[in-house]
C-alpha cells in the first residue's frame, strides 16, 4: 500500500545543542521560568522535559 500521508522534518540539530551547564533549549527556558507560579512544559517526546524539571528540582533544593 502507498503512503497515503509522507512528512519531513527539517533537522538542523539545533534542539540536541547545549548550554555550559548541559541544557538544551527547552531545559533553560523552563529553568529561567522556575519561579513562576505555574510552568506548562508543552514540548515532542524525548525533547528533555524530565530533565528540565531535574534541574528546577535541583536549584529550588539549593536555594
Amino acid at each position: 500500500m502507498p503512503d497515503v500521508i509522507h512528512v519531513h522534518y527539517g533537522q538542523t540539530g539545533e534542539s540536541t545543542a547545549t548550554n555550559a551547564l548541559g541544557m538544551r533549549d527547552i531545559q533553560a527556558r523552563a529553568y529561567e521560568a522556575r519561579d513562576a507560579q505555574y510552568l506548562l512544559l508543552k514540548a515532542p517526546p524525548a525533547s528533555g522535559k524530565s530533565r528540565a524539571l531535574m534541574f528546577i528540582a535541583l536549584g529550588v533544593c539549593r536555594s
